[in-house]
This record gives structure tokens, C-alpha cells and sequence, in this order.
């Protein structure tokens, strides 16, 4: 009886590691995608310098380029979305299990 008692707790560990692991990973996208975005509007709003000149100016928009620079930070602004959702799920899966280990330690005091 004792090996059984053993092993939810070790599940219960185990799936805290996921979860934690996960919570990270989503972390560095969220921060890796914020920084991207910031590099884009960076580059964007660099074109509306004067330094820039109305050549280069009118050659990045001849090519396509701020309409795709545009599409680009709003595609990334979508996948942030998501990432974030996703981290706040990922954030209650966590605290769910914090509640688990509580209630097992508190089990484990009672018997």
C-alpha cells in the first residue's frame, strides 16, 4: 500500500515539472515575439526619419516593402495573442497543480 501512496505525489511532480518547462518556454516566446515586433516598428518608424530621404522612402514603398513590414508586425501581434493565451492557460494549469500538491501534503499530514 505504501508504493501506491508513493506515486501520485511523484505524478503529481512530475507533471508540475511539464507544466513549469511549458510556462517557461512560453515566457521566452512571448518575450522573443515582443522583441521582434519592437524591431519591426523600430525599422518602420526609421523610414519616417528625414536621414532616410524621399528616395529611399518612396523605393521601400515602390517595392512593397511598409505594406509588408505591416503585414509582418501584424501577423506577429496575432501570434502574441495566442502565446499569451496560451501562457495564461498554461499559468491556472500551474496553479492547479500547486493546489494538488496542497492537498496531497495536507492529506499526508492528516494520516
Amino acid at each position: 500500500m505504501a508504493k501506491h501512496k508513493d506515486v501520485l505525489p511523484k505524478i503529481v511532480a512530475l507533471k508540475r515539472q511539464r507544466v513549469e518547462q511549458e510556462v517557461l518556454a512560453l515566457q521566452q516566446d512571448v518575450a522573443r515575439i515582443e522583441a521582434a515586433i519592437e524591431g519591426l516598428a523600430a525599422g518602420l518608424k526609421a523610414m519616417d526619419d528625414p536621414p532616410a530621404g524621399f528616395e529611399a522612402l518612396s523605393l521601400s514603398a515602390g517595392n512593397g516593402h511598409i505594406p509588408k513590414v505591416l503585414k509582418d508586425i501584424d501577423a506577429s501581434k496575432a501570434e502574441l495573442a495566442r502565446r499569451r493565451a496560451e501562457l495564461n492557460a498554461a499559468r491556472l494549469a500551474l496553479k492547479n497543480v500547486f493546489h494538488s500538491e496542497e492537498q496531497l501534503a495536507a492529506a499526508a499530514r492528516r494520516h
